[in-house]
């Protein structure tokens, strides 16, 4: 067995791919921002993990922990929550280092197409979107100290007031517990509530290392419960179906609770647990004062929720002409891609409202090295992209307006 096939067993044997059947969007995602404006990406992350061992990446890269060692592990670098247009500036930033490293070890380059790209970055997305593994210790100690255990029994301690969490051992997506949490909170509220028990808040990867405990405690007699994929479309369906459009908003849309769309939110979906954990008594009182039923969900309810409200996220809202025209300028764009194609670079007015998150991606890729040696022999510096920087270039350069304004300037 090759190292390649080897990582790819283990990933497998973790989980990865039964995460990924049940969390993954679907084939195809429509993102609209404001005024109509949007991006279709197409990208299937199962298809995406595939390119990924067969392209090579898996040599160098690792993801949540397995693979190679010489480059950043994709789940974890960059941190915080990235946009399909802030994957592709993450890309582009680090894309001269990776070049050199394989140019040293005499590694050849991979040509992607636009299809193989969408789907790599769609399953980058994804396992960023699960985030690591729990630490099993902490999240036993976290059962003492939350105070579970006066109501939940587990590994034969605890109360019989709720259900024996060893129930739960069999789940094995974070999104199951998102919607056993949610419809369980109402009960466990009154119940804490009547003992004077204060509501227990989780933290930053908290939610993950609770899971982690008590996936220990299952049985070789329990099945795992996984989810079928499942599918953004029926999400924003239910979104507004079972009414979380009516307080929470999405992409600066007015709504009394917040917005369920920005970047402030946790990038991962057991730190989006804790969230809704954590504003449970807030988000019922506020339903029960406006006299709205509080919705339950099923598994595949919730996945196709969660899958709705991460794919919104994976889109960037449709960029700012003025402030991509600012960026051509200052990363000195103009200076090899004239309007009138007398630069060393193919003139980008043909690209005009053609241009994509992942066909930029694809053209970075494959045409990166020339254009890097060309910089080069001009001795220009490689530009760098900011979170924004990339989204507003291409909301410039597919709008085509003003390009001759920043043709030719260095910044």
């Amino acid at each position: 067995m090759t190292a390649t096939a080897a990582t790819a067993r283990s990933l497998r044997t973790a989980g990865l791919l039964g995460l990924l059947l049940a969390f993954v969007a679907g084939p195809w995602l429509l993102a609209q921002g404001p005024g109509g404006g949007g991006y279709f990406i197409p990208g299937d992350a199962k298809a995406g993990m595939k390119t990924f061992f067969d392209k090579g990446c898996v040599r160098c890269h690792a993801v949540l922990g397995e693979g190679g060692k010489r480059a950043p592990d994709l789940a974890r670098a960059p941190s915080g929550h990235l946009s399909a247009a802030d994957l592709v500036g993450a890309m582009w930033n680090h894309a001269p280092q990776m070049w050199e490293k394989m140019r040293q070890e005499k590694v050849p380059s991979p040509a992607f197409t636009e299809s193989e790209m969408s789907n790599l970055f769609a399953f980058l997305y994804s396992v960023r979107s699960m985030g690591e593994p729990g630490d099993a210790e902490r999240g036993r100690q976290l059962l003492f100290e939350k105070r579970c255990l006066e109501c939940h029994a587990v590994a034969g301690q605890g109360g019989r007031a709720g259900p024996d969490l060893r129930d739960w051992a069999s789940f094995r997506n974070p999104v199951s517990w998102i919607q056993a949490m949610w419809n369980h909170a109402p009960a466990m509220q009154a119940l804490m509530r009547e003992r004077g028990l204060p509501w227990p808040e989780f933290q930053g990867n908290e939610v993950a290392d609770l899971i982690a405990y008590i996936r220990t405690q299952t049985t070789g007699t329990r099945r795992h419960v996984y989810l079928q994929p499942a599918s953004p479309e029926a999400g924003r369906v239910l979104f507004r179906r079972k009414g979380c459009a009516a307080c929470h908003g999405l992409r600066g849309t007015t709504g009394r609770a917040p917005d369920l769309g920005t970047r402030a939110l946790p990038r991962t979906v057991s730190q989006f647990a804790g969230l809704m954990w954590n504003h449970s008594p807030a988000m019922w009182a506020s339903m029960q004062a406006a006299n709205v039923p509080r919705p339950q969900f099923s598994n595949k309810e919730m996945a196709d929720l969660i899958a709705y409200l991460f794919a919104e996220r994976y889109f960037e809202a449709s960029g700012h002409p003025q402030r991509g025209a600012r960026v051509f300028e200052v990363k000195g764009c103009g200076s090899c891609h004239a309007p009138d194609g007398r630069g060393a670079g193919p003139p980008l007015a043909s690209w005009q409202g053609r241009i994509t998150p992942m066909a930029l991606a694809t053209a970075l890729w494959n045409h990166g090295p020339v254009m890097l040696e060309q910089m080069r022999e001009q001795e220009m510096p490689w530009p760098l992209f900011q979170p924004g920087e990339m989204v507003d270039l291409m909301e410039f350069l597919n709008r085509g307006a003003g390009a001759t304004r920043a043709q030719g300037k260095r910044p």
